[in-house]
């Protein structure tokens, strides 16, 4: 049930399928995933997200899908994240959103950045400086989005959005997730940190980019920050920039263990009082067989080295979803690796 007045940008779709249906889809989406659902007299079910929500509702013999949201960005955000749950469930449905977006246009969560520098930081890792208008919507507790790179050859076409309002990607464009690592809203840079591992598509662009290249933008994505009196949190080199945003945004009464998966020691964590660093390198399994009970989990490694962690944290401990955060940032199975 709704407390107070909804988020002021909306959009919506009609869609010829039962709310039965979409109200089935939506309560296992915040099982799966730990999310905050609310539901409307059995008219309508939304889940929560980021500040914004995502829903259906009944309208005659089928429904209406919507999102809200208190900003144009997060709204189309939510847009896609709706269509995408949809789609996994029941596919080949179109949705046609309501809503100000022309096509033609960018999409209202993408803009364009140029690289400013490059710097290394320990063995393994660059930090990759950008500046353009539009990072300040990145600037928010959701600490991920995806960086677009543009053709080798320089004939880069970006994202543009359809007449029914979703986005057109180009075929050849790469847009790998990674963790906003710094940023400065005021001024319009950012920063993101790429681990530097063989195979991968976008160390190779950051080792040899030259100021001014220009980039795409998308986001922001991804779980917030954990906020609890005692965290653990971990993960291998791909979560180390994660993991460094975490820490930098606690209390100085939080006490935080932190357990560093990967090989690399040299990565450079921010100080914290409550702060104690776990080396740990390939140790997923026997972290897991060690946990204790705490107020919150954060942990990002390999898809099939994450299983021994939900197993123990969700099983043994019993944890719910909403209280660990457990993502799978690459798979073995891949070619390269990426956050």
């Amino acid at each position: 049930m709704r407390h107070g007045a909804p988020p002021q940008f909306q959009a919506e779709a009609a869609l010829a399928l039962p709310f039965e249906t979409l109200d089935a889809i939506l309560r296992h989406e915040a099982e799966e995933h730990g999310l905050t659902l609310r539901s409307g007299h059995g008219r309508s079910t939304w889940l929560e997200i980021g500040g914004g929500e995502f829903g259906a509702r009944q309208d005659g013999t089928g429904s209406l899908v919507y999102a809200r949201a208190h900003s144009r960005d997060w709204l189309f955000t939510l847009q896609e994240a709706a269509v995408a749950h949809l789609d996994e469930h029941v596919p080949g449905h179109v949705l046609r959103w309501t809503g100000p977006e022309q096509a033609g246009a960018m999409p209202p969560n993408f803009s364009l950045a140029r690289v400013a520098g490059v710097t290394r930081i320990g063995a393994r890792f660059l930090r990759l400086r950008l500046e353009g208008s539009g990072v300040e919507r990145l600037a928010r507790d959701m600490i991920h989005f995806r960086i677009v790179l543009p053709r080798p050859d320089g004939d880069t076409r970006w994202p543009h959005l359809s007449e029914t309002g979703q986005t057109v990607w180009p075929d050849d464009l790469h847009r790998p997730a990674y963790t906003v690592s710094a940023i400065d809203p005021a001024t319009g840079w950012m920063e993101t940190d790429v681990f530097v591992h063989e195979g991968g598509r976008t160390c190779g662009f950051a080792t040899d980019a030259l100021p001014g290249i220009q980039v795409g933008l998308i986001g922001p994505g991804g779980g917030g920050i954990p906020r609890t009196p005692h965290l653990v949190i971990g993960g291998d080199e791909t979560a180390y920039p994660a993991l460094s945003r975490i820490i930098a945004a606690q209390s100085l009464q939080t006490r935080i263990e932190v357990h560093l998966l990967g090989a690399t020691e040299d990565y450079p964590f921010p100080d914290h009082p409550g702060r104690s660093l776990h080396h740990v390198p390939g140790g997923e399994g026997l972290l897991a067989e060690a946990l204790v009970d705490a107020d919150g989990y954060w942990f990002a490694t390999e898809k099939s080295r994450l299983q021994p962690l939900k197993r123990a944290i969700h099983g043994r401990l019993g944890i719910a979803k909403q209280n660990a955060h457990l993502a799978a940032y690459w798979s073995e199975a891949r070619t390269g690796r990426e956050v």
